[in-house]
């Protein structure tokens, strides 16, 4: 296996996990691929959703990359001290032009990184979830490829399907993150990230709802979450998925009883504590692997 940083950027990185190509003496085969965008409310990257999960996939067959895109702030120590104001260049929809290029860095590279082009996928949790998705939903869009360092050829930022975990779909004040609550920090600060403003207009609330912009070009997704987050609304979830049936896109969704938002894997290497090892939901890393397995470009 081959682990190195590649920068993508100016303020995005991948950091790659790459398995040898060789399965067997003398025998070789290009491996599928994941994309891989860690939550943290945008302004952190959630440490239980990098490394483990990249593992987690890399040990049935992927190479993965995980996409270190633009933050609020440039780290958690320093988002902590709460003395640096936020990051004023790193506004949406940056990270998601950043998970663009690497989409187009991953195809353009695919024989150094020994890649199968049509099995590349996007993966992201919860904040990281709406970077993928909106790659899934705005591949094609102008409003988007316009502002790239390149010009997309044909189809190539359309990928073979996104894994979508506790994803946060509608950053609305309606309950997302407690949007409307001027009394959390952490809310006031994810506004200023996407609007520029803590008190957006309709029309910037409806331009990051990502369920609003679902039609039958959006990828294929396999999506998951638990019915009992407090931080990001299920329900979003369940509409986006409603709405991709609607426009005849290939999904499958996992709807949990229990779980919370942000454990990542679930298992215990990442716990914090015992409660958050819950077997019943760590199922959903072999669930999106078998859905993978069925996916290919185009499906």
């Amino acid at each position: 296996m081959e682990i190195q940083t590649i920068r993508l950027t100016e303020t995005a990185q991948l950091k790659t996990y790459v398995p040898d190509s060789e399965i067997g003496y003398g025998i070789h085969r290009k491996r599928p691929g994941i994309l891989l965008a860690p939550g943290g409310a945008y302004l952190i990257h959630a440490t239980r959703e990098r490394e483990g999960v990249a593992l987690e996939f890399l040990a049935k067959g992927y190479a993965v990359f995980v996409l270190e895109y633009s933050l609020g702030f440039s780290s958690r120590e320093v988002k902590e001290q709460g003395a640096a104001a936020l990051d004023t260049d790193a506004r949406y929809p940056l990270p998601v032009l950043e998970m663009m290029e690497a989409i187009h860095y991953a195809k353009g590279h695919c024989e150094q990184l020994n890649l199968d082009p049509s099995r590349l996928f996007l993966m992201g949790f919860s904040a990281g979830a709406h970077v993928c998705a909106s790659c899934g939903v705005f591949w094609n869009s102008p409003e988007f490829t316009s502002r790239l360092r390149f010009v997309p050829q044909g189809d190539e930022l359309r990928v073979s399907g996104m894994v979508l975990c506790y994803p946060l779909l509608n950053p609305s004040p309606e309950k997302v993150l407690e949007l409307n609550d001027t009394n959390n920090k952490d809310a006031r600060l994810v506004k200023e990230f996407l609007f520029q403003t803590r008190t957006p207009s309709q029309e910037q609330l409806d331009a990051v709802n990502l369920v609003k912009h679902v039609d039958s070009f959006t990828i294929p997704a396999f999506l998951w979450h638990s019915i009992d987050d407090p931080i990001v609304y299920a329900v979003d979830t369940t509409r986006f998925v409603l709405s991709l049936q609607q426009h005849g896109v290939n999904c499958e969704y996992h709807l949990f009883d229990k779980g919370g938002h942000g454990l990542g894997l679930a298992n215990a290497i990442y716990a914090q504590n015992e409660a958050e090892v819950q077997p019943d939901l760590a199922v959903w890393t072999e669930l999106a692997h078998k859905w993978m397995e069925r996916k290919k470009q185009n499906n």
